[in-house]
């Protein structure tokens, strides 16, 4: 499960990992460039190649972006410079969700990768994809529904009255945390590592973005979120969910 980066030199980058079935970054990155203004780096080239014992290697030559890691940065900054950051992050944001789909899938149509576990009760799941709220439902709870516990099966059913409409589903990176934003000059560089987008639950980004706490280290992340679509019923909703799973 290696993945690895190395600097060429000349304002490239080499990167391989593991190859996911139908996920090609290129085709991601394609999209973003000709619809919106979100900065990302520019692929050169991306292929596929199999190793010795038949695995699937993916790899990547891609622009260099010069920037620092938001976190870096974020403590050097003043109020305005700040606010200047969260509203140009939540502009990005914005135009990722005009990109939409009637279907919950991955970017190429097929089963959703949910790498980081922030839909799904495992990470590096995929599954789907899903047309509608009953198939996305009866994924989202597969693990539940042979409980024996009457009380779990009693939370489903109300849990079920309260799921949230997610549909259209809409373009989400689902790894936004601040080593994939690069700044410089108090901008916003590009926003890299796209390799786990696709078309979730329009209030997936918003859960999962909240913060668990106003402490300092998420005064970034609070700063967003005052300025996202809110969806109160979604947060709550998974959190029953994710109560009962654990």
């Amino acid at each position: 499960n290696s993945r690895q980066i190395f600097d060429l030199g000349n304002g490239k980058l080499y990167k391989f990992r593991p190859h996911k079935s139908g996920v090609y970054e290129s085709d991601i990155h394609a999209l973003i460039k000709a619809t919106t203004n979100i900065p990302i780096p520019t692929i050169y080239h991306e292929w596929v190649t199999a190793d010795r014992g038949g695995s699937r290697v993916h790899h990547m030559v891609m622009e260099k972006v010069e920037g620092e890691p938001l976190h870096k940065v974020w403590v050097h900054l003043d109020r305005a410079g700040k606010e200047r950051l969260a509203l140009q992050f939540s502009d990005c944001l914005d135009e990722l969700r005009r990109i939409t789909s009637p279907v919950i899938r991955s970017f190429e149509g097929g089963p959703l990768h949910d790498e980081h576990g922030v839909l799904f009760d495992r990470r590096n799941t995929a599954q789907g994809p899903f047309p509608d709220h009953q198939s996305l439902w009866l994924a989202l709870t597969s693990q539940l529904q042979n409980s024996p516990s009457s009380t779990i099966q009693q939370a489903l059913i109300a849990l079920r009255s309260i799921m949230p409409q997610g549909f259209p589903a809409v373009l989400t990176h689902a790894d936004l945390h601040q080593g994939n934003i690069l700044v410089r000059h108090g901008r916003i560089a590009a926003i890299i590592d796209w390799e786990g987008a696709g078309f979730f639950p329009s209030w997936l980004e918003y859960v999962r973005y909240h913060p668990t706490s106003g402490a300092p280290e998420f005064e970034f992340e609070n700063l967003v979120v005052r300025g996202m679509k809110a969806y109160p019923v979604a947060r709550r909703f998974m959190a029953i969910l994710d109560a009962l799973r654990s």
